[in-house]
């Protein structure tokens, strides 16, 4: 990652800072480009923020480091290292990639499997991940093969020292539903250390919040209309909510998909039937304290489909909203724990 934007950013958050000094506490934002998507940064602070280019390239070596753990997208990376390895030995891992993979495990148990790290080889023969592009339907006998080297319940985690194995030949692992609500959560933890108390951190649409904003009220996060903001990006939002100290996140099929003969196919995969999820859900959102569990649960409900998706969070108190295509245009439903946070606007 270039350092020249960081420190273009960081200028204009020392005058953000300046300004702050004579009065009322200001908001500065630092920017970038993380795990193929943009990550913003906004801290409230007054005179005594710290050295904020410093910080802006605390963020970015972070971000980079976890990239290179995480990422499909690069042969060396932890994830791709160990997904290249062909046996059934342990596999030494970094505390990071431990930390997300048990955090995984423990959705995945959850959820009854709907989320599911070891979907990589379905992905990517659907031409969702790093080598292929959608748009052929693999036969059914195909998507049998690669369920059978599918699911959670083939991969083990040690914590010492941290490591991981699969227990069946094939699985491979694919974090790009977790690891993006993992890092907002690495990032909040560097501003907490360098002493920061009111803070947002988004990555790719995953969002964590700290504190208030500058004008003494809650964070207000708006959820765009999927659906129009697939066809026009500007003037989509659907709803706002209120988070203070708290996390929300979205998974949805109004972008990534194909089509083929006339029908939808989305880049949410079932990890049960191996195709395609094929109900009337457009989106999810879940609100949770960590970023990393509201990333990876949304993504759950997104397979789980807006029945058994409500029944799984009305059973562990998940805050949930989904968006529902009908005959009519779009219908969104809260659980009863997401309700508190609509903001009324």
């Amino acid at each position: 990652m270039s350092l020249t934007p960081i420190r273009q950013l960081a200028a204009t958050a020392v005058a953000a800072i300046l300004s702050a000094c004579a009065g009322e506490p200001e908001t500065f934002e630092l920017t970038g480009h993380t795990m193929g998507t943009g990550y913003s940064v906004k801290v409230v602070s007054g005179n005594d923020a710290p050295p904020l280019e410093p910080l802006a390239r605390r963020i970015a070596e972070r971000l980079a480091t976890l990239d290179d753990r995480f990422s499909t997208y690069r042969a060396t990376s932890e994830i791709s290292r160990f997904n290249a390895q062909p046996g059934l030995e342990w596999f030494e891992i970094s505390r990071p990639v431990l930390e997300v993979l048990s955090r995984g495990m423990t959705i995945s148990e959850l959820s009854d499997g709907a989320f599911d790290m070891t979907v990589a080889p379905l992905v990517a023969r659907w031409g969702f991940g790093p080598d292929g592009s959608p748009g052929t339907i693999p036969p059914q006998s195909e998507i049998d093969a690669l369920l059978a080297a599918t699911g959670f319940e083939h991969l083990e985690i040690r914590d010492s020292p941290p490591g991981v194995r699969r227990t069946r030949p094939g699985v491979r692992l694919d974090l790009s539903a977790i690891a993006k609500g993992f890092a907002v959560d690495r990032i909040c933890e560097l501003l907490d250390g360098a002493g920061l108390t009111a803070y947002t951190v988004e990555i790719g649409g995953e969002v964590r919040t700290r504190g208030l904003r500058a004008d003494g009220g809650d964070w207000m996060i708006g959820i765009e209309n999927q659906v129009a903001a697939a066809v026009t990006p500007a003037d989509t939002l659907h709803e706002v909510v209120r988070l203070r100290n708290a996390a929300i996140a979205t998974s949805g099929d109004y972008r990534n998909y194909f089509v083929h003969d006339g029908k939808r196919y989305s880049h949410t995969l079932d990890p049960k039937t191996g195709w395609p999820v094929s109900h009337d859900l457009a989106a999810v959102s879940v609100v949770a304290e960590r970023a990393a569990d509201a990333d990876a649960l949304a993504t759950a409900l997104m397979v789980l489909g807006p029945e058994q998706g409500l029944q799984l969070a009305l059973r562990e108190a998940i805050a949930a909203r989904w968006m529902l295509r009908t005959g009519d245009g779009l219908e969104v439903v809260h659980s009863p724990a997401y309700a508190t946070y609509v903001a009324d606007h």
